[in-house]
């Protein structure tokens, strides 16, 4: 169970009721997280459980709180490296005149968490026009980073290829973004059709800017809830209820019922991991009904896992994973927060989807043998 407030997000030591239930890739296939440790890092929050053990001196074994303490300060120097060179980067795209938004984690570190280091990063991901996006993926290579160009003139994807840097022993990782989503999903957003104000905030004495509160939730919310193939990990629902949380008063809940209910969806999904404050309860409206079944129980089916990493699985097993997966699952993944509308995507609609899964698979792999002959 992970608790959350407006000051601080801390979590409890029961996160292992959601954490250490959940399978994690492991070399290329599935093993139950062994032990606190890996389940915290695989969820990205160790630093944060290192910091609240801590304060809280709950005992746990000494080398579990050295491994902690390991880890939180790996990336606290991480991100004190990543903060540097996000400013040397932003300096430079200003100075070039490209508009220039910080996306998720290296945002949040700044925004919602006391320390950047409490909140660990993959990777850095900028939001630029469409037509600066080549650009500032040049500017990159000027500032050292191996920053490949697209080998068409049409932009692949949301983001052009990864370019990196290796400093202080530390290799960074960064994506420039022409747009948050890919072509094909639902949604679509890049800096021309933003409708909110970009939000500043403070890196050292840089003042960085990201998404406006409307989208930058939004963002957050489909990130961490979309597209079928992707776990959930459980700092992404940190990064959710503590931006809620802390700019409650300020995010236009109005905007948000009527552009992107998924938020408030997804609000109420994360409630029963982590109970919302009242505050945040009455700001955005949320009326939680009673709890779903199998709340915590990630999707477990294909297609997220490929056929050949769930062959220690019966074929009821796998059917039964792929099919009809959780109550609390269904709710988060299609936008459901009433039980009539669960109960039809559990037998109907989700039933349908992955019946479209397979056909599509079908379809390619008819097209690849098309090809080949």
């Amino acid at each position: 169970m992970i608790t959350v407030n407006s000051q601080f997000p801390t979590l409890n030591h029961q996160i292992l009721y959601v954490g250490a239930t959940q399978p994690v890739r492991e070399a290329g296939h599935l093993a139950t997280a062994p032990d606190l440790l890996t389940t915290a890092e695989h969820h990205g929050l160790a630093p944060l459980l290192y910091t609240h053990l801590r304060e809280a001196e709950d005992s746990f074994a000494p080398h579990v709180k050295r491994g902690l303490q390991a880890l939180y300060l790996r990336h606290r120097r991480a991100n004190r490296v990543r903060s540097r060179v996000l400013v040397e980067i932003l300096t430079a795209f200003q100075a070039a005149n490209i508009q220039t938004l910080v996306l998720k984690g290296a945002a949040l570190a700044h925004l919602i968490y006391p320390e950047p280091g409490l909140r660990p990063m993959r990777d850095i991901d900028l939001l630029v026009r469409q037509v600066d996006a080549c650009r500032a993926q040049s500017l990159l290579a000027d500032l050292g980073f191996d920053a490949p160009l697209p080998r068409s003139e049409r932009l692949p994807g949301k983001h052009l290829p990864a370019a990196t840097l290796t400093t202080e022993g530390l290799s960074i990782s960064v994506e420039v973004h022409h747009n948050l989503f890919n072509r094909g999903f639902p949604a679509s957003l890049d800096i021309e059709t933003m409708q909110g104000e970009p939000l500043p905030f403070q890196i050292d004495d840089f003042t960085a800017f990201t998404l406006g509160y409307e989208e930058m939730l939004w963002h957050l919310c489909c990130h961490a809830t979309q597209p079928v193939g992707q776990t959930l990990r459980l700092i992404w629902v940190v990064d959710v209820v503590g931006f809620a949380e802390r700019f409650a008063a300020e995010i236009d809940w109005t905007i948000v019922a009527r552009r992107y209910p998924v938020i408030l969806s997804t609000l109420t999904q994360f409630h029963f991991l982590t109970p919302l404050s009242e505050t945040l309860q009455r700001a955005a409206g949320l009326k939680v009904g009673p709890p779903p079944k199998g709340i915590g129980q990630d999707f477990q089916g294909w297609p997220r896992y490929p056929l050949a990493q769930q062959r220690h699985k019966s074929y009821q097993q796998l059917i039964a994973d792929s099919f009809w997966p959780s109550e609390w699952w269904l709710g988060l993944y299609y936008g459901l927060r009433r039980r009539p509308a669960r109960l039809w995507y559990r037998w109907v609609g989700h039933p349908l989807r992955v019946m479209g899964w397979i056909g599509q698979l079908l379809l390619e792999r008819a097209g690849l043998r098309w090809i080949e002959d």
